[in-house]
């Protein structure tokens, strides 16, 4: 006897396979769209900087492909809700950056300042977090080195090499640059919309979203919701483990919603990007999302 059907009703989990099935279905389509869309660049030469979306696009393919293994379990467990949750969790926060960067471009602007600023600062943030992974690395090292009663190996300025590799995150004191000084170049508007002052911290999903809002992208408050319910798998609370072991009816929502926000953000995207056979991309694209959308409906 498998797990739901110890656990829960048989007309319930009838109910909710039926849903399962539908919401392969149309997974699937959509990631099979996706698949056309990032094939549909190759070769083509993209507004500065803009491949950073395709590469986003290029993950999110990814997430979803491994979320098409794990999906099937669920037809026995929907327990293995946690791992998919998670990764879905990682399909909205690409969707975040994409709209975040997405609210960036100035297309009159022909280098592209805005998008290419915040997308130093994304690397400023992902550099300072490796930085500090292998600081931790080189402190176990030396734990296991005094175990061992070992000698310890040279240690390396971690941080003198990352400031090598990367000079236009350093400022002229030899200090990371602060974010600020990183937008000297960004339209003042868009600087303005995005200012933390003189702050240097990670920019936080809170202020992409608050950004996004100020540019008048009006998904944002589904795109948080979604966020914020799928973050509760990450972030453990001893009072949501029934949360674990539950059903799936309000998460299969949920991979509806994320998948009809995917869309609407390559539809978005479709703007700008240069894709071969655009237009007959475009008329697939028409022809797949109302489908997507009403099957949200299914019961």
């Amino acid at each position: 006897m498998t797990y739901n059907e110890k656990h829960f009703e048989k007309d319930l989990n009838q109910h909710l396979n039926n849903r399962l099935q539908s919401l392969t279905v149309w997974q699937n389509h959509t990631l099979d769209f996706l698949i056309r869309y990032l094939l549909a660049s190759n070769e083509k030469e993209q507004l500065p900087h803009c491949n950073a979306f395709l590469h986003i696009l290029v993950k999110i393919r990814f997430n979803l492909e491994s979320v098409g293994f794990l999906l099937p379990l669920m037809f026995d467990d929907y327990r293995y809700k946690t791992s998919v949750n998670l990764i879905y969790r990682s399909l909205v926060d690409d969707i975040i950056n994409s709209y975040y960067l997405f609210c960036t471009i100035v297309l009159d602007d022909p280098d592209q300042h805005a998008l290419d600023n915040e997308l130093s600062i994304l690397h400023k943030e992902y550099v300072l977090s490796v930085i500090k992974g292998i600081k931790a690395d080189f402190e176990f090292e030396k734990f296991v080195d005094e175990l061992k009663d070992a000698p310890h190996g040279h240690e390396i300025n971690v941080e003198e090499e990352f400031k090598q590799a990367n000079p236009d995150l350093v400022g002229i004191d030899g200090n990371w640059k602060k974010n600020q000084e990183i937008r000297a170049t960004t339209h003042p508007i868009l600087s303005k919309e995005l200012n933390q002052g003189k702050s240097n911290i990670f920019i936080s999903e809170s202020k992409k979203l608050e950004f996004i809002r100020k540019r008048g992208v009006q998904t944002h408050h589904n795109i948080e919701a979604l966020f914020k319910y799928l973050s509760q798998y990450q972030h453990f609370s001893p009072k949501a483990h029934d949360l674990l072991n539950s059903h799936i009816e309000f998460d299969i929502n949920v991979y509806q919603r994320c998948l009809g926000e995917l869309l609407m953000l390559l539809d978005q995207l479709m703007q700008f990007l240069e894709l071969h056979q655009k237009a007959e991309l475009k008329e697939e694209w028409d022809a797949l999302a109302p489908l997507v959308f009403d099957s949200f409906s299914d019961k």
